[in-house]
């Protein structure tokens, strides 16, 4: 295997993750990944009449 070409690879995959914004820091609020602090299933029964409008 060519090392280069796979640093490379790996830098342009990178690169098309941080363009699609796949890419999430989980320690950081700032750059963490939104769809994490979604809720689901019970808790998002319990809320969703507050939520959405009638």
């Amino acid at each position: 295997m060519d090392r280069d070409a796979y640093v490379v690879c790996v830098l342009e995959q990178l690169y098309r993750a941080l363009g699609r914004r796949d890419v999430f820091a989980s320690p950081s609020v700032r750059w963490a990944d939104p769809r994490a602090r979604l809720l689901d299933g019970p808790q998002w029964e319990a809320v969703q009449a507050d939520v959405l409008p009638a």
